[in-house]
This record gives structure tokens, sequence and C-alpha cells, in this order.
């Protein structure tokens, strides 16, 4: 019976050992976006809020239910930085405001869709296609 008990122990060390390593590769295993897709300008599915991304790592964002468009001097601007799924954007602070960073897990990101989510909930952003203007 003893030798019994021993085998089912060891068996079931081993499958334990062996299940609690392959649920910690996965975790090992991030996601990671390409930065050049999130270059542009986005719009928050059903507002008038946009963030636009700039290549030098910069963005501003703004709100047209505000009154406010993308060349108004009451815009944000701000530095962004995506690393592996985390999308950073630092506000910068004055004399008597500090900084301020908001961080956002980025759920997808395409040439045209990015998902983000806020600690809160799912936010879609879909890119914005601006047509070049006639001559």
């Amino acid at each position: 019976m003893k030798r019994c008990f021993g085998f089912y122990f060891f068996a079931t060390i081993v499958a334990a050992l062996f299940l609690f390593t392959s649920c910690a590769k996965e975790k090992e295993e991030e996601i990671s976006f390409n930065q050049n897709d999130l270059v542009g300008k986005w719009l928050v599915s059903n507002t008038q809020l946009y963030w636009k991304y700039e290549a030098d790592g910069t963005g501003v964002t703004w709100d047209e239910s505000q009154d406010v468009g993308e060349g108004d001097e009451t815009t944000m601007r701000f530095t962004w930085t995506l690393t592996r799924d985390r999308l950073s954007h630092v506000f910068s602070g004055d004399e008597v405001h500090q900084a301020v960073v908001q961080d956002y897990t980025v759920k997808e990101l395409s040439s045209s869709r990015l998902v983000w989510n806020d600690g809160l909930e799912d936010v879609t952003l879909t890119k914005v296609v601006e047509q070049e203007e006639e001559q």
C-alpha cells in the first residue's frame, strides 16, 4: 500500500510541476505590437475625441465636442511610448501642475484599429484616413 501511495504521490507532484511550468511559459510570452501602426490620427468610437501619434514619440489629443480642433492652442500635447502591450502617455507639467502619466494595456493594434484597456473598460479607436487636398 505504501508503494502505491508513493507512486501516486510522485505522479501528482510531477503532473503539478508540469502544469505550473506550462503556465509560467505562457505568461513569459508577452504580446508585442508594431509602433509604426500607432503613428497617425485616431478617433475614439462614438465620440469626437481624437488622438494623434507622431513617429518621433510625441502626440496631441483634442475633443471636437468641446470646440477644440487639432490646431488649437488648447490641445493637450504628450509624449508616448509603446513597450510590449503597454501604451504610456506623459502629459508635461508646468510650474503649477505635475506631469501626468496615463497607461493603457493594448489589446489590439493594426494599421486601422486600436483597442486599449484603461483599467476600467476596453476603448476602440479607428484610424482616420485624411484625404489629400486637391490642387
